[in-house]
């Protein structure tokens, strides 16, 4: 039954393949990148002033001349040395390695007429941050260096920015355009099809085919402050060229000690360590894998966090053909989640039953579990099966799901809002 299920999902895949063009074709077939998996949204800009004092903006680093600079104008002003409107962390897979995308949204702008500094036009741009998964562990060490700073060299596999992102063009084969709509191109409406999520899939496919040289590098400065029940971290993003003699001037410990002397952005501890955490949950230890079983399970794990549920459902069926007796709920969970994103809701509620008869023993464990009874719910809303749906959500409701209130709340009768 599972090879017939995996056969129409393929089947379903090429027909949407075939409905588009070649390069959406290949774009598609090298990677996915994951939903955000954590990201900061709040800091705090310090810049020590020409008069000694230190002044601060949210989520901008003010200039340094700020209270006495009459010439700059009001708009480039606004955007200080630094700026983000969010860092995001997403994950990707290059040639079933695991990677991190550090993608940093910020307030840009140009003139119109530059020499006389008129028409400005604001706009937001991003740039992108490709590198391993492990140095996630360098950014958070297990033992947290209080008072101490230390530097991260990511070692990116590709450095890149997207200019106005929110009107990017993104070229087919047959329309060669630029990379931003800004200028000329402006009158060109932006691609449908396409998002800059594209646009950093196709460069990084580019520079693992060779076409563009990746010569930028990001080292990641931290500063973790514990003074007395308080606990911030200070850090600095410091974009650089991809030369080894540099990068070891740049981290030599006697470059140091000025770091976050004249600037930075500050945060409580908690929250950079939620960033990180929270998108280091994701990484799965591959080289681990004792038996084949969890090494399919690991790879379908994989898949599912990219956005990849027909990978995922192809893993976590050569999981079950090696361990048929397998008794973690997770792999059921997950399998049905797959199914459920792939759009086979039936099949889906039958491995959610599955994951269900097999309540944990672990205390640790009884959230995720409580979680399958909202899918199911989900699954059987689809099935058109509303009755059916509102009684799986209302129990993972009162299991202690909280989230589930807001779909008996809208899609429930009254008897089960209570």
């Amino acid at each position: 039954m599972k090879n017939i299920l995996l056969l129409l999902l393929i089947v379903i895949t090429n027909q949407l393949i075939a409905q588009q063009g070649v390069d959406e074709y290949e774009l598609q077939n090298f990677s996915i990148l994951s939903p955000v998996q954590s990201e900061i949204k709040q800091a705090r800009g310090w810049s020590l002033q020409d008069n000694g004092k230190w002044a601060y903006s949210e989520n901008r680093i003010p200039y340094t001349d700020s209270r006495t600079n009459t010439t700059r104008q009001p708009a480039v002003d606004a955007l200080g040395l630094d700026n983000f409107t969010k860092l995001e962390l997403r994950k990707i897979m290059i040639d079933d390695d695991q990677y991190n995308v550090l993608i940093k949204k910020y307030k840009d702008g140009e003139f119109e007429f530059e020499y006389l500094a008129k028409g400005w036009k604001s706009y937001n741009s991003l740039d992108v941050y490709v590198f391993r998964s492990e140095k996630l562990f360098e950014m958070l060490p297990e033992e947290i260096p209080f008072n101490t700073m230390y530097l991260v060299d990511l070692e990116c596999f590709y450095v890149g920015s997207i200019k106005n992102y929110e009107k990017t063009v993104v070229s087919s084969r047959n329309l060669k355009l630029a990379n931003y709509a800004t200028g000329a191109v402006e009158s060109f409406p932006s691609s449908k099809s396409g998002s800059y999520e594209d646009l950093i899939i196709r460069r990084i496919q580019d520079v693992k085919s060779g076409k563009i040289v990746n010569d930028g590098n990001l080292v990641f400065a931290v500063y973790p402050i514990k003074s007395g029940e308080k606990e911030v971290v200070r850090f600095k993003l410091i974009k650089t060229y991809n030369n080894d003699n540099l990068i070891k001037i740049q981290t030599s410990p006697d470059n140091w000690s000025n770091l976050f002397d004249q600037y930075f952005y500050e945060v409580p501890f908690s929250t950079y360590r939620s960033f990180v955490e929270d998108s280091r949950a994701y990484f799965v230890p591959l080289d681990e894998s004792p038996s084949a079983y969890t090494s399919h399970y690991n790879w379908g794990v994989l898949r599912y966090q990219i956005g990849d549920y027909l990978g995922a459902t192809e893993a976590f069926y050569l999981a079950l053909d090696e361990n048929p007796n397998a008794d973690d709920f997770m792999l059921y969970a997950y399998l049905g989640n797959s199914l459920s994103k792939s759009g086979l809701y039936r099949d889906a509620v039958a491995y959610f039953d599955k994951a269900i008869d097999l309540k944990p023993t672990k205390v640790m464990d009884y959230s995720n579990w409580v979680k399958n009874y909202f899918n199911r719910g989900v699954a059987k809303y689809y099935l058109e099966e509303i009755e059916d749906a509102c009684v799986d959500w209302k129990k993972s409701y009162d299991l202690g799901y909280g989230s589930a209130s807001e779909y008996l709340n809208e899609y429930c009768g009254r008897q089960y809002v209570k």
